[in-house]
């Protein structure tokens, strides 16, 4: 199947996440929804190495340290993000990762522009402070709050995973598998500790959150690694611009409010993601 293709299904599911996320978090913990989201990924990732065995050889301690970084890094920073703050505004720096990939590429040498890539992510990056720093006033260094910090954290892990599962020896399934477990294990004794119980199989937020987890995160990440494998130069994975432009569309049509600085600074972001993108298929060496 076209490598593309698969990319643009990882989006479109991905897209959907925030929104989802909105409802379940606003019926169950953010705890509760990572148990039943990583139980979902693992269900769909176990049924996947089953299926196909293993897909890339490599040691199993570098698939299983991708997985947590891409699958567990991005997905706890993530939804602790969604829980602290304004959901439409975390959304868009969380998904500002491809700003992120762009510079793992000028490192390792892949850019022919680095210059180009450089500035159109420095320019993304005062986008991203705009929408964290905004206030209906002005600028405030005071805004800056957890839930932004997270998304921040949740943005360098999927960077870092997109720039090397293409790259790395190792078998992805394994990675995905080892991933969603280290996030089950992580999401199961920190509802324990919290003293939450499993919620109830009957109501709309549990299937949602199970949704969050065999859609977003299970099919997802299985399309988009198989996108990455085929893309060895990094070309697609700048087109991630994709995602917070059809989720924050999505957010704004369920009643989420950005003011307009924050509007300013989100607009700005995914330009620069999508020049970023444009730029990745046309001087990106292979």
């Amino acid at each position: 199947m076209n490598s593309a293709l698969l990319a643009l299904g990882a989006i479109v599911l991905w897209s959907t996440n925030a929104i989802v996320a909105q409802f379940a978090l606003g019926a169950l913990q953010v705890e509760q929804v990572q148990l039943l989201q990583f139980a979902g990924a693992t269900a769909v990732f176990l049924v996947a190495k089953l299926l196909t065995g293993n897909t890339g050889g490599g040691s199993i301690a570098t698939g299983a340290l991708l997985g947590l970084v891409g699958i567990t890094g991005t997905m706890v920073f993530q939804y602790l993000a969604f829980a602290a703050g304004p959901i439409a505004e975390v959304n868009i720096v969380a998904y500002a990762w491809p700003l992120m990939a762009a510079l793992i590429f000028i490192a390792v040498g892949k850019a022919e522009r680095p210059l180009c890539f450089a500035s159109l992510t420095l320019l993304g990056f005062i986008g991203a402070a705009l929408v964290i720093l905004r206030d209906a006033d002005g600028i405030h260094l005071s805004k800056l709050g957890s839930g932004h910090i997270w998304a921040l954290a949740s943005a360098f892990c999927m960077a870092s995973y997109s720039a090397a599962i293409g790259r790395v020896k190792c078998d992805q399934h394994t990675a995905h598998l080892a991933g969603s477990l280290a996030g089950l294990a992580i999401a199961g004794l920190w509802c324990v500790m919290a003293g939450y119980s499993i919620p109830d199989p009957g109501s709309i937020s549990f299937w949602l959150a199970l949704y969050l987890g065999a859609g977003p995160i299970g099919i997802g990440y299985l399309l988009w690694a198989w996108a990455m494998r085929t893309d060895t130069a990094g070309r697609l994975a700048s087109i991630g611009y994709l995602t917070p432009v059809s989720s924050t569309m999505l957010l704004m049509l369920s009643g989420a409010v950005m003011g307009p600085i924050a509007i300013l600074g989100s607009v700005i972001v995914i330009t620069c993601c999508a020049a970023i993108g444009i730029e990745a298929q046309r001087h990106v060496r292979v």
